[in-house]
């Protein structure tokens, strides 16, 4: 059993002291710039759209696609990687949709940085090691399959994460909360100002032999 965390008030936002930071409202992920933050999650429900548009992608069709993008392009260069991977723009324009409105979010709290946009289907396993990210911040959203699993602050032991540890050592205590299809997490990692050794301690779950397809998307800075 994956540990759920109860979503908090989510209709007004104060600056919060706690790491993990849990709402029904997209506006939850902008207090991810506050300093003790390093886990702001958007627990959304489901589009049909877009579970349609998605449902026939295999996973070698975005095996791991990326490119800069920025504000002003990023629907041009959402629509050239999947030309690139000889898919039609027009035929998952609910999915495009969706893409921009969590890009828009996330460029008002990314800084300025530069930002890499990757589409991933896959059904094999994928960062399988709880680990913390070199990056600043990192917005994931899985469309189909299993999400993140990630630890609370209170369950990691840090040391063993950063020495090389196995996970069941890393791992001080219960199980690992998941994100759900279609929520959204922005997350710190090791790279952002003031965070060294703070960043949020997730992976990619275990899928291979599963028969299905993850369908992922994120932006990193």
């Amino acid at each position: 059993m994956h540990q759920i965390l109860t979503p908090q008030e989510s209709t007004t936002f104060v600056p919060s002291a706690a790491p993990h930071v849990i709402g029904d409202n997209p506006d939850v992920l902008r207090q991810v710039v506050n300093p003790t933050v390093n886990l702001c999650l958007w627990q959304r429900p489901a589009q049909p759209a877009v579970i349609r548009e998605l449902s026939s992608l295999q996973a070698s069709d975005l095996p791991d696609v990326r490119c800069p993008t920025s504000l002003d392009s990023f629907d041009d260069d959402v629509s050239r990687l999947l030309q690139q991977q000889d898919l039609d723009p027009v035929a998952i324009k609910y999915w495009r949709a969706d893409m921009r409105r969590l890009a828009d979010l996330y460029f008002s709290v990314s800084d300025n940085r530069d930002v890499t946009l990757r589409l991933v289907t896959t059904e094999e396993d994928d960062c399988r090691r709880f680990h913390v990210d070199r990056t600043h911040l990192r917005l994931l959203c899985t469309y189909r399959g299993l999400g993140t699993e990630w630890l609370t602050n209170e369950q990691v032991d840090r040391l063993a994460q950063s020495t090389g540890a196995p996970n069941e050592d890393i791992i001080r205590f219960g199980e690992p909360s998941q994100f759900e299809p279609f929520w959204v997490g922005v997350m710190k990692g090791d790279a952002y100002p003031g965070n060294a050794g703070q960043g949020l301690v997730h992976r990619s779950p275990p899928i291979a032999g599963s028969g299905q397809t993850r369908v992922l998307f994120c932006l990193d800075s």
